[in-house]
């Protein structure tokens, strides 16, 4: 229908073209007579031309819409027919599909579940013949290692092998029957009255099979046995001796006697019954020696077996096994059988826990040789029932799965036929079929043949709106036909057609290009691309030429972030790219307002390019500012970013070069299309940034000749030294300097106490808990712009303060979380009122204690030392807190509570001393960022991550492989502040300096770790102070938590002190009880002690390696703390506060410390299994700085001896200046 339509719009449209030229023509022709009369007389001449042609064309054209209306009509039509048949094939179509693959899944499935019963079933009954074979060999060991001769046999404690065997064969009853010949059929007889007290035995072993048979005594009396072996007279219930009525018996004459069987019968009248006088025992006992192997019988009725010992319906089906007792193991087709075991099996047993809950309705029919038959239905792991017979539904009979029941070795297979052979056949039935039976087939077919009705519709509709336009198109296309028509015959109107139509034609032929406009061209087509940012990627080949063209004034800036590659190695993924995209981006703003083009970012180089696409005389201007405005940038943006990213982040600088010169630019087309520059210049500026320096401009010649040019004379700074650049030699270069920039880590001033305090005359807690007061906030916030606070360590305060507040906000939802649970498990009936005021007040009495008293109720000797325990205690898992814990990124504390966590860090920072080049502020947080990542590394086994499971599931499996640390926030919030703590107030001094020195806190701790507690002592000492009660209730509520935080503090910090014997001698008992296979005292310990010994260590091994992290962290990191570390230890030297000189014993010392500490501390984090890659991370760094270090370590010593020759301690340098003065 499109098409018709198009052509008779077509016709409109040429019609009206015949009506302009015409109106044209009328018009020229008025124009040309100048007399009335001749105006008159062509007038009425055209009229009536006029009217002629419009009839004519009127005819022909009420012709021609008339033909395309019926063609458009009939096809429209057809369509609709069209559409309306395919809706009904498809939706049959559809219907006969879905129906059918319906179909064909419950066959499938149907299929699965028949194989799946068979060879389950033939699993079932090949177990039972291999345990009843296996017991029949323990019969026969038996006999031949008590040397008893045959029949006088009978297995001790039957019932409780008999009972194992039958949980193991999923059979009913076990027996033993010998075979007994006449002539000794007498003393067997006296044999087996002596032995009757299996019976009484086996009763008693088993008596809740007996319960409905208990006296009073609450014991099962067992009568005694029938004396002789008897066979049944005229009833079943008559006795008779087997040799009743015989006159003369054969001394071969066999009998078979009932004997031991389990379970036990609390009837033993069928103990002695003749088995061979039962005509199917008889006939399946002589099958069984027609093959010599055991043999399955046919269903029949063996309720007269029992003897009551089972309790199963007699009415449905029963068989039983006959295994043949062999008087040896060898050559068993040649060894006599001296006896039978019979296996009594119910084959409702057989056909249970066969499928799974979904599979319902299976009908399995079990047909036997000797006529008979019996059927089950299959619903998941039931078996039911069905009685005798086959009971499949016949409209399933096309289906039938069926196979011979060969399992036991095709035990029935045999020549004499004297027992029955089985097939198992299997049929699904309805219920079956109904649970693949859906309503699908049948939306299916409705959805399919809406969408087609709905296009027959939306046709109509269409077909409907076009034939209105068409009305309107025709209505103007015959009035100006009509007024064509008047002015020009036929034959001239299809001329001036034929004209118009060859123009039209030739218009549409391509002209040649100017060759000369290329360039031009080329331009604009790459300006485009860059504008649009749109890459052509089409594939090879192409079939235009490349876009690319030659730009002879660019400059070209590299960008290269100084620290990137170590700063990045101590941080996690996320971290690293959060940085660069933050700089970046700031970069991209500012190429964009100087009109500076980004080219890419190759890691942490940034390349950007002036002068293209669009060329400007003052592209190295602009890129000098530029270059200005990025090194501005990314001095401010990484202060700023050290609150979020933490410590040395402030410290990243960038190194910038730039080159002016042409360069070939395009897009290299291809898979992942790129803006790229190529040539000299490119190069060049590498190599200018490559032989830079940290926080300056690096600028060629020809960039500084056009920056001469441009009046910048002022900007340049010629470079003293030459520099050879890779492939270019000796090159002349400048230094940018525009104006003064912000530096890398500029301090406005100082912070903290000096060595000077060393000798504190305090020697008491409580006196310099007191004088710890004086700095604290005493009440009042500090703000974070306090000039005192220099700007590096306001930044560390920020940060560290925001990594214990997301931990805080974990203890508090955890801690909510389990409230909860407290209320919801309350009486119902008490107020939820009450229970809140209850908690405040406990939580009140806690908080509302003086310091004092806080810190002596969690204090249990004289020192903190004494308070350490070789094992700390972690709370269990709690599934149902964490499933209902909120989550603690969308939970708001206490605006106080989160000012004075600020508050408190920013004392802490103030506690350190300023004149200690390594164990200061910076130092902690160091450390602190290094517990943070180890704690962020802590990973459960591989099936957490991979399987898809519910939060709380993960936290549980979390929790059991951590051993509880990642499941406890506040052990986490303990360990990262003991980070920050753990050197608060340290002097430059080690402990063995304090001691010998005599100082008042040597004496106050004994001579015991004296840093590591003088730090906690003071770090909590202010914790306690007034000015945190909101903080301390944040962390703790409870005597409980407020005991549990103190003492993950006291053992984390103090396990800082590597040095303590005792310390020492407590971590390694520690770990040989919990990682190393035969430890002492491994037998007495409870689960949850061993998981919190592990805990412990892991803790401890976490902070030791977090405090000399920058060992096992990226060479110039390492080199960064090693040098400040040297730096200390000399002033200490130089201050007389230390034996030697370190640039003495530093080369050799730091070998030993990696090979005795640093490198066994790695390999423990590895065995402790919690880690992750983190340990693969510190020891491969710890090993290659190891090799660094021997390689260049006497070069770097004296390095360092050469660039503090001058250095001496403060009080030397106050008394230095003095004298000068």
């Amino acid at each position: 229908m499109p098409s018709s339509t198009d052509a008779s719009t077509n016709s409109m449209f040429e019609d009206e073209h015949e009506n302009e030229g015409a109106l044209v023509e009328e018009h020229e022709g008025r124009s040309t007579h100048s007399d009335v009369d001749m105006e008159e007389s062509t007038t009425s001449f055209l009229s009536r031309r006029s009217k002629k042609s419009s009839q004519e064309n009127t005819s022909e054209s009420s012709t021609l819409v008339k033909q395309e209306t019926i063609l458009v009509q009939r096809t429209k039509m057809l369509v609709i027919l069209i559409l309306c048949l395919a809706a009904c094939a498809v939706g049959v179509a559809t219907y006969l599909f879905t129906t059918a693959s319906e179909q064909c899944d419950f066959e499938s499935k149907f299929h699965d579940f028949s194989v799946e019963i068979a060879d389950l079933v033939h699993h079932e009954a090949r177990n039972v013949q291999l345990t009843v074979h296996a017991f029949a060999t323990t019969v026969t060991s038996y006999a031949i290692s008590t040397r008893a001769t045959w029949p006088f046999v009978s297995v001790p404690h039957f019932e409780v092998r008999g009972l194992e065997m039958n949980n193991l064969s999923n059979s009913l009853l076990m027996g033993f029957s010998p075979y007994v010949t006449e002539d000794v059929r007498f003393r067997w007889e006296l044999y087996a009255n002596y032995m009757q007290t299996w019976v009484q035995e086996g009763v008693d072993f088993n008596l809740d099979l007996h319960k409905d048979y208990l006296n009073e005594n609450g014991t099962v009396v067992v009568p005694p046995i029938f004396p002789q072996i008897y066979k049944h007279g005229v009833t079943n219930t008559t006795r008779v001796p087997v040799d009743a009525g015989v006159p003369t018996v054969p001394p071969n004459k066999t009998y078979l006697p009932v004997w031991q069987m389990a379970p036990a019968p609390h009837d033993p009248t069928v103990i002695h019954y003749d088995l061979l006088e039962n005509e199917v025992f008889e006939r399946v006992e002589h099958g069984m020696h027609g093959i010599n192997q055991a043999v399955l019988s046919e269903a029949t009725d063996l309720e007269w077996l029992y003897g009551g010992s089972i309790r199963d319906d007699p009415t449905h089906p029963h068989s039983f096994l006959l295994q043949p007792v062999y008087e040896g193991f060898e050559n068993l087709t040649e060894s006599a059988m001296l006896g039978v075991i019979v296996a009594v099996i119910g084959w409702d047993h057989m056909f249970r826990n066969l499928l799974p809950p979904e599979a319902h309705g299976i009908i399995v029919v079990m047909k036997d040789t000797c006529g008979d038959m019996f059927s089950y239905q299959i619903d998941g792991a039931d078996a039911i029932f069905l009685g005798h017979g086959d009971h499949h539904e016949t409209k399933y009979s096309h289906l039938e799965e069926s196979t011979p029941f060969d399992a036991l070795h095709k035990l029935e297979v045999s020549e004499t036929h004297e027992h029955c052979e089985y097939d198992l056949h299997i049929f699904p039935s309805q219920e079956l079929e109904d649970d693949y039976r859906t309503s699908k087939p049948i939306i299916y077919t409705i959805v399919v043949m809406s969408v087609f009705f709905t296009t027959v519709l939306v046709f109509v509709l269409y077909d409907w709106l076009v034939k209105l336009r068409q009305e309107k198109v025709m209505l103007a296309a015959k009035k100006s036909n009509a007024v064509v028509a008047s002015l020009f015959p036929k034959n001239v109107r299809d001329r001036i057609m034929a004209d118009v139509e060859e123009q039209i034609a030739a218009g549409e032929k391509p002209g040649k290009k100017n060759p000369l406009m290329f360039g031009a061209v080329a331009k604009h087509e790459l300006k485009h691309f860059l504008d649009d940012g749109i890459a052509n990627a089409d594939g090879v080949p192409f079939d235009t030429k490349p876009i690319a063209d030659l730009f002879p004034n660019t400059t070209i800036m590299f960008a290269d972030i100084v620290g990137f590659t170590a700063w990045s190695s101590v941080r996690e993924p996320s971290q690293v790219f959060s940085l660069l995209e933050t700089l970046y981006h700031a970069f991209d703003e500012i190429a964009k307002r100087r009109r500076v083009f980004k080219v890419e970012t190759i890691g942490d180089c940034y390349v950007a390019v002036a002068g293209l696409p669009e060329p400007r005389k003052d592209h190295a201007t602009v890129m000098a500012r530029f270059a200005r405005d990025c090194l501005n940038a990314i001095n401010d943006l990484t202060k700023r970013l050290e609150i979020t990213l933490g410590p040395d982040t402030g410290d990243l600088s960038m190194r910038v070069g730039l080159h002016s010169g042409p360069v070939t630019a395009g897009v290299l087309r291809g898979d992942k299309s790129r803006f790229q520059l190529f040539g000299d210049t490119v190069n060049t500026a590498a190599r200018m940034e490559s032989n830079g320096t940290r926080n300056r401009i690096h600028i060629s010649s020809e960039t500084a000749e056009l920056l001469k040019a441009g009046g910048k004379f002022h900007w340049l700074v010629k470079r003293t030294d030459k520099i050879v650049a890779k492939g270019k030699g000796e090159m002349e270069t400048y230094w940018l300097e525009m104006k003064q920039q912000s530096s890398g880590s500029a301090h406005s001033g100082r912070s903290g106490r000096s060595s000077s305090s060393t000798q504190s005359g305090n020697t008491d807690v409580g006196a310099r808990v007191a004088s710890v007061g004086q700095k604290a906030v005493a009440a009042q916030p500090i703000e974070i712009d306090d000039p005192v606070i220099p700007a590096k360590i306001k930044r560390l305060v920020k940060w560290n303060a925001d990594v214990l507040l997301r931990i805080l906000k974990q203890v508090v939802a955890r801690r909510e979380a389990l409230e909860q649970l407290k209320l919801d498990d309350s009486d119902p009936t008490a107020s939820s009122e009450m229970m809140n005021r209850s908690m405040n007040r406990s939580s009140a009495d806690v908080m509302n204690r003086s310091s004092a008293d806080a810190l002596r109720s969690s204090v249990r000797g004289e020192t903190v030392i004494d308070e350490v325990v070789e094992i700390l205690e972690l709370p269990k898992f709690n599934a149902k807190a964490a499933k209902i814990q909120k989550d603690p990124k969308q939970l708001e504390l206490d605006p106080k509570v989160v000012q004075q966590l600020h508050d408190y860090i920013t004392v802490i920072a103030s506690m350190y001393r300023v004149d200690v080049p390594f164990h200061n502020f910076e130092h902690a947080s160091h450390v602190t960022m290094s517990v943070v990542k180890l704690l962020s590394r802590i990973v459960a086994p591989d099936d957490v991550l991979e399987n898809e499971k519910e939060a709380h599931e993960i936290h549980s499996e979390l929790h059991d492989h951590t051993y509880g640390i990642t499941s406890d926030p506040l052990t986490q919030f303990a360990v990262v502040l003991s980070a920050l703590i753990h050197d608060v107030d340290h002097t430059g001094a080690p402990n063995s300096q304090l001691i010998k020195e005599g100082a008042s806190i040597a004496s106050i701790y004994k001579g015991k770790s004296v840093a590591e507690q003088n730090s906690l002592d003071l770090a909590w000492s202010l914790l306690m102070d007034d000015s945190f009660v909101d903080l301390r209730n944040a962390i703790y509520k409870t005597d409980s938590e407020l005991q549990r935080f103190r003492q993950l503090l006291v053992n984390i910090v103090l396990a800082t002190d590597i040095v303590d014997k005792d310390l020492k001698s407590l971590r390694n008992r520690r770990w040989e009880k919990a990682f190393q296979e035969g430890g002492p005292n491994l037998i007495d310990l409870s689960s949850q002690d061993a998981t919190n010994r592990k805990a412990t260590i892991i803790l401890e091994h976490l902070i030791q390696a977090s405090d000399i992290a920058h060992t096992m962290q990226h060479w110039h990191i390492y080199r960064k703390w090693n040098e400040l570390f040297f730096k200390e230890n000399l002033l200490a030297y130089r201050a007389g506060r230390a034996s030697s000189d370190p640039c003495e014993y530093w080369y050799k010392g730091e070998i030993g410390f990696f090979d005795f500490y640093i490198i066994p501390l790695a390999k423990k984090l590895k065995e402790c299994g919690v880690f992750g890659v983190s340990c693969d991370e510190y020891l491969n760094y710890a090993l290659t700085n190891r090799k660094e270090w021997a390689d260049r370590g006497e070069e770097a010593v004296a390095e360092m001896k050469e660039k503090y020759a001058d250095l001496m301690p403060e009080e030397e340098k106050d008394i230095h200046r003095i004298e000068e003065e």
